[in-house]
């Protein structure tokens, strides 16, 4: 994309159509496992999220609706410094996301973290162009809109699964601002731990109510992981950042990340406790 039209922040309906068609661009449309999106709880809703890495594709399924897409950047499993200085936002917490880290470890000799950038809700047009502006020079665009105004009220995140040096997008999703997870509802994603590995479908992340004190992952050799409230600050040991529920800086839900062992994959998740 052009310079110019990463720095104006009038944001047309073209241009917008220009960053998806860049966005889909050398990229292949596959089919979502079903058990890429896993919802429980009292309420079922039609959230989209982004799994792997494919264009524009809904798929409608057991499990709900299903929103695939590539993003600029996230591809190649970097993304680069934004390219042009960044435009003053209107209100604080708008010109950047807030990022939390959620979880590492090392696997394989190789250093793995998942990590979510949260983005404040704009509350004007003013503010939602100027964000989806700079949103872009992040690499972080949201499938779903089509129009800088469609932000407007909605605050949206954006979950990284880095493995050695390949680091992209797993997941997206805008929310309606106040919207929040009650009582045991639960919205995860799985995929694997190693990109393009072949492998089984191990990690699993997702977003739970603030009063959720146990999650549980059951694994299909019938084995399962008990995730518990980690309430103190983020500790290091050795690297490891201990899998677990946690706060996400902007986030009005808590979030969750578990791995399988090696020899199996994901089968379940529910709020326990």
């Amino acid at each position: 994309m052009s310079a110019d039209r990463e720095t104006n922040h009038d944001m047309t309906n073209t241009d917008i159509t220009l960053l998806l068609a860049e966005a889909a661009d050398g990229v292949e449309i596959g089919i979502a496992p079903t058990q890429a999106v896993i919802r429980g709880g009292r309420r079922r809703r039609a959230r989209r999220w982004a799994v792997a890495t494919a264009a524009a594709l809904a798929i409608v399924g057991t499990t709900g609706t299903v929103a695939l897409a590539g993003l600029p950047g996230g591809g190649d499993g970097h993304r680069g410094a934004p390219v042009a200085t960044r435009p003053t936002a209107a209100a604080p917490g708008l010109d950047r996301p807030q990022r939390t880290m959620l979880a590492s470890g090392t696997e394989g000799g190789k250093d793995w973290e998942v990590s979510v950038d949260v983005w404040a809700a704009p509350r004007n047009a003013a503010e939602a162009q100027t964000q989806l502006a700079v949103m872009t020079q992040y690499g972080e665009f949201p499938g779903d809109v089509r129009n800088a105004s469609d932000l407007i009220g909605k605050s949206a995140y954006f979950v990284y699964r880095s493995y050695g040096d390949n680091r992209s997008v797993v997941m997206y999703s805008t929310l309606p601002e106040g919207s929040s997870q009650k009582h045991t509802d639960v919205e995860a994603g799985s995929t694997r731990l190693e990109p393009a590995s072949g492998g089984p479908v191990r990690l699993v992340i997702g977003r739970v109510a603030k009063t959720a004190q146990e999650v549980t992952c059951t694994w299909k050799d019938g084995t399962s992981t008990k995730l518990h409230r980690i309430t103190s600050p983020n500790s290091y040991g050795d690297n490891v950042l201990p899998q677990g529920i946690r706060s996400a800086d902007g986030s009005p839900d808590n979030w969750f990340v578990c791995l399988a062992p090696k020899s199996t994959g994901f089968k379940s998740v529910f709020v326990t406790k």
